[in-house]
């Protein structure tokens, strides 16, 4: 017999409760937001991306990990682009754990 834990393994195939993956995506996007707006970067990917963050490009009743989920690898690429390394962990935990 396995002993009981104080804590649940969190697992999205079981359940997403507990995961909190739209804070999680919504910390990402912001962090993502500072990081472009340093030194006046242009990206065209980025500029994309963010429009259809903001709802002005696209369909506007989608939230942020939804988003992500839909661009995973153009995001990879971006913080490959713009030596945004520390932001990949953060990316990954969001694929692996919410998308």
């Amino acid at each position: 017999m396995t002993e009981p834990t104080d804590s649940p393994t969190l697992d999205r195939y079981v359940s997403f409760l507990g995961l909190d993956c739209d804070a999680k995506s919504q910390q990402f996007v912001d962090i993502l937001r500072i990081a472009m707006a340093r030194d006046g970067r242009q990206d065209p990917f980025w500029d994309y991306f963010a429009a259809k963050l903001n709802g002005t490009q696209g369909p506007t009743h989608h939230d942020a990990l939804y988003h992500i989920h839909c661009h995973l690898n153009d995001l990879r690429d971006l913080l490959e682009r713009w030596d945004e390394a520390d932001l990949t962990p953060m990316l990954e935990s969001l694929e692996i754990e919410c998308c």
